[in-house]
């Protein structure tokens, strides 16, 4: 294993020193993130200071929801590769500034044009309803891949077992499982500067609304994967998804089903979209599948 980066190995003390990790392991800060989401859910998303002038970046509207274009910096007749993207932050918090640095980087590696909606979102609303504008908003467009990240990767392959012929996907750090069953959860839960199973536990039975926590839709670990095409899922060695992602590699090896597993080791969740040489070098691999899919017709 490769020595960390001094970024990378900065950002997991630093995580800490924020405080960040406080609404998943403290009942009263996770009672207050609760209410935080719920009044950020009743406002229009706005983009990140920091990117709301790019002419890469745009907005329309699907059915009255906010849906983004990431375009890359030339966007040509053969850009045809549309990617849906679906967000993490716990199924409660909208996309972050690494949300959209990370696509414009991808976008640019790849040529490809990413739509990213803002999808319905708990506690003012439930999987289902989530569900309903994606699946509205998938039939309605032609996709070639389903990306996701946290959450966002969680409903991602939960959509996709829902299709007849699904798409390749590409999961980052995704959340398989909402009940976090996996005893080996335990030992990894230590290693993570950013999330816990309390908070975790409690947001999921929210998002599931009428639903058990172990139904598919909200803990795709347990659905059905023989509509899968080929699944990439990143994951870092320091974070408490790491154990069902490896679980889920498993599985769809299993099955039958072409899976590849990219682990970051040393790396917390979603190291992908940070601004370090870990994240940069996970993001070019991902670019480079994307590419490879792009040429062979996957």
């Amino acid at each position: 294993m490769s020595e960390r980066s001094f970024l990378a190995g900065a950002s997991e003390p630093a995580i800490r020193l924020r405080g960040l990790r406080r609404k998943f392991a403290d009942p009263a800060a996770c009672s207050a993130y609760i209410s935080k989401m719920a009044k950020a859910g009743k406002q229009p998303y706005t983009l990140p200071f920091a990117v709301r002038r790019s002419d890469r970046i745009s907005e329309s509207s699907f059915d009255g929801k906010q849906v983004f274009e990431v375009r890359p910096p030339e966007v040509s007749a053969d850009s045809r590769l549309r990617i849906l993207y679906l967000h993490g932050g716990s199924y409660f918090a909208p996309p972050n500034l690494l949300h959209w640095e990370m696509l414009l980087r991808l976008s640019e590696l790849t040529g490809a044009v990413f739509d990213l909606p803002i999808y319905p979102r708990a506690p003012l609303h439930t999987v289902s309803a989530a569900y309903g504008m994606i699946s509205e908003m998938y039939g309605a467009r032609e996709y070639g891949m389903i990306m996701g990240d946290s959450a966002g990767g969680g409903l991602a392959l939960g959509f996709a077992q829902m299709l007849n012929n699904a798409p390749p996907l590409i999961l980052m750090s995704p959340w398989l499982d909402a009940a976090l069953e996996n005893p080996r959860i335990a030992k990894y839960e230590q290693l993570d500067a950013l999330l816990g199973s309390y908070g975790l536990r409690r947001l999921a039975k929210l998002w599931a609304g009428s639903l058990d926590v172990a139904d598919p839709r909200v803990s795709p670990i347990n659905g059905d994967m023989s509509s899968l095409a080929e699944t990439v899922v990143l994951v870092g060695t320091h974070e408490i998804f790491c154990p069902d992602a490896e679980r889920l590699a498993e599985r769809l090896e299993t099955e039958g089903k072409r899976c590849r597993i990219i682990k970051g080791e040393g790396m917390g969740h979603v190291w992908c979209s940070y601004p370090t040489r870990e994240g940069r070098e996970a993001l070019t691999r991902a670019a480079l599948i994307i590419n490879e899919w792009q040429r062979t017709g996957l």
